[in-house]
């Protein structure tokens, strides 16, 4: 089965900026991500490759460095001893995505996993720090492998690990 005709505006409608906040509002609030499933949907055409077992992804909400005010994002994961890695990769883009821009500047944030809010700090790996994790995900995804030989930036991993009282 793939998207039918008429769900591929809805599909590039949540592709866009304004899509994303929205589709990151239902990750936090319905632990799941509209746009994911229309995009595993998609995945199922002839001649795409094969897909990965449907995973919802999480709902990272940062600090702005800038403004101060709470911004969210929906992230695919990784699980890394006893906290979540995620990949700063924006799609391949040269430059980085704003959320990891937040966390550099304030590593206090929440995760929005399955319906329940966690108060995590982030840490971000780069270079030789992030490679044990970078080949884990990598096998997972080769695609980020391909992205990091593309643009010019080193794409960084960001592991984030609930608070404890005393974090």
């Amino acid at each position: 089965m793939t998207v039918p005709r008429l769900a591929r505006p809805l599909m590039n409608f949540l592709g866009s900026p304004r899509g994303a906040r929205i589709d990151a509002k239902a990750i936090k609030y319905t632990g799941h991500s509209p746009y994911s499933v229309l995009f595993r949907l998609d995945m199922r055409r002839p001649g795409a490759p094969p897909a990965s077992p449907y995973r919802p992804p999480l709902a990272l909400t940062t600090i702005g460095r800038r403004s101060g005010n709470l911004h969210t994002v929906g992230l695919a994961y990784y699980d890394v001893d006893g906290g979540w890695a995620v990949v700063g990769s924006a799609g391949g883009s040269p430059t980085e995505p704003h959320w990891v821009r937040n966390v550099r500047a304030n590593p206090a944030a929440f995760v929005h996993l399955h319906r329940h809010t966690t108060p995590v700090l982030a840490d971000v790996l780069e270079g030789a720090a992030k490679q044990p994790i970078w080949s884990m995900i990598t096998a997972k995804v080769p695609l980020f492998e391909q992205f990091q030989a593309k643009i010019g930036r080193d794409i960084p991993i960001v592991v984030l690990r609930p608070r404890t009282a005393r974090s």
